[in-house]
């Protein structure tokens, strides 16, 4: 005897999705809907996962990263001279970890144990004195050697073992750590929205999350599946082989798939892979072995899966293989899919160090320089102890380290909202290719979701890059691959005379 069908469950299911059967994805109905339905309409706030370690966390800079990286998805680790002060300025999550790391000494042996990138906004701290010598500031702390210099040496001391020993991938999903947004941006997708009864969801664990449910072919059902919403933007991995899937299983075989469509009932490209019953495996699925298939049934004529462009995944428990034919190792009732990860495999590195520099830091060794029109710490390098040339001097350790980093130097940083277009280039003369480095601004709040996003873009790798506001609004997604990749890379040997 057939069970009841649950209008309720397949009216949150298109809810979740923003979905309407027969029309599809209510996205090009978002202009008009949105501002009548803003919550409905409320884009999934993951961007990314894993695990982050923020140095100078309770600096400005520093605590703007940290709230930008959880906001985001991210687990952060805060490298803190002061665990009083973090506790005090950094917003209390259960996925921030405080951990006391003074660069000027040698730092904790597993500072950076199970994170993916380094974001080092540490600086030589300065404040204004009227009784100090012209220009009227001080040092308060560590010198600039101790802390420009000798930070950077024993960062990489930690970062270089140990980044290069991990391998090349980019992490989609990392459950190690289980930040509410991974969890928030998948929805049900079972067998109730044809009519039958099996149910299933996401839980996160400790250090993991588990697919789990009631599967049932009851109502001519028997499948269930979780299904990400429409990514925004879309992610592009290009330049990757395949999915990497870290998973604990019940021995059935399941399904994953990928889509390069933002249609809701529109052709996935999917990929059948067996399980070992309570014992954890590492897969790897290919993209070249991802088959067009669309409602069970495979699509010879469709396009290519186009990595550039996913807009989600789902993982599937189904009776069925593909053109009707049975999975060989499906059996109802109860199910378990525990994950660890999801990740895409054999690409290009991403950033692993991210270090804020600073506009002017090449500027005292350039001889043609007014400097008497320059900004201050320009002006009165030698007296502040060499901030400049000690940023410089770390910067070109960093080139010359191996890894792959980016280099990132802002302007003079505001505490202003955030929100402005940016403008990326390249040269550190105020007549040059960023013609307002000498007297623009920029705020904490937009440097902080500029040096976030890096994270996830291997064509930042070995850039040096000027950033800047300009008077424009920013944009949603701002198409930050494309601008970077007009930038040049590094030279790996740079010299006094490199301007980059």
């Amino acid at each position: 005897m057939a069970n009841n069908w649950e209008l309720g469950r397949f009216l949150d299911t298109l809810r979740f999705f923003q979905a309407l059967p027969f029309v599809g994805t209510l996205e090009p109905l978002r202009p008009v809907l949105a501002p009548l339905l803003p919550d409905f309409f409320q884009p999934p706030a993951y961007r990314g996962s894993g695990l982050v370690v923020v140095m100078g966390a309770t600096g400005r800079t520093g605590q703007a990263v940290v709230k930008r990286l959880l906001a985001q998805g991210y687990a952060v680790r805060a490298g803190v001279r002061d665990r009083a002060k973090a506790e005090k300025v950094l917003p209390p999550d259960p996925f921030l970890d405080i951990v006391v790391a003074d660069v000027t000494q040698p730092l904790p042996a597993d500072l950076l144990q199970g994170s993916r990138a380094v974001i080092n906004c540490v600086g030589t701290t300065l404040q204004p004195n009227p009784n100090a010598p012209p220009p009227g500031l001080e040092i308060v702390g560590a010198c600039p050697e101790a802390v420009e210099l000798w930070g950077m040496r024993h960062l990489l001391e930690r970062a270089q073992p140990y980044f290069q020993s991990q391998p090349n991938t980019y992490p989609l999903f990392d459950y190690r750590y289980p930040t509410p947004p991974l969890k928030a941006v998948w929805g049900a997708l079972d067998d109730v929205v044809m009519g039958g009864v099996s149910a299933s969801r996401l839980y996160l664990k400790d250090r993991s999350a588990l697919f789990t449910g009631l599967v049932s072919t009851e109502n001519s059902g028997g499948f269930v599946s979780i299904r990400t919403r429409n990514l925004t933007p879309p992610l592009n991995l290009q330049g990757y082989t395949g999915i990497q899937l870290r998973v604990r299983g019940d021995g059935q075989r399941y399904k994953f798939f990928l889509r390069s469509d933002p249609a809701w009932d529109g052709v996935g490209y999917a990929i059948s892979f067996d399980t070992v019953a309570d014992r954890w495996i590492t897969l790897e699925l290919p993209f070249s072995h991802f088959i067009p298939v669309f409602r069970a049934r495979t699509a010879p004529t469709a396009p290519p899966l186009n990595v550039g462009q996913i807009y989600s995944l789902q993982l599937m428990l189904s009776k069925f293989e593909y053109d009707g034919a049975l999975n060989p190792h499906f059996r109802p009732g109860t199910f378990s899919l525990e994950i660890e990860s999801i990740q895409a495999y054999g690409g290009a590195p991403l950033p692993r160090l991210i270090q804020v520099s600073s506009a002017g830091v090449t500027r005292p060794q350039q001889a043609d320089l007014d400097l008497g029109e320059q900004p201050l710490a320009v002006q009165y390098n030698e007296q502040l102890g060499g901030i400049l040339t000690g940023q410089l001097a770390a910067e070109n350790m960093l080139r010359q380290s191996g890894l792959p980093y980016t280099i990132v130097r802002p302007c003079g940083l505001t505490d202003k909202p955030g929100g402005q277009e940016l403008r990326l280039d390249q040269g550190d003369r105020p007549q040059g290719a960023l013609p307002d480095c000498r007297t623009g601004s920029l705020s904490r709040e937009d440097l902080a979701t500029f040096l976030v996003s890096l994270l996830n873009l291997p064509v930042a790798c070995y850039r040096t890059v000027a950033v800047a506001a300009t008077d424009q609004a920013a944009e949603a997604y701002p198409h930050w691959a494309a601008r970077l990749a007009q930038l040049p890379r590094d030279c790996l040997q740079p010299t006094e005379s490199d301007r980059l």
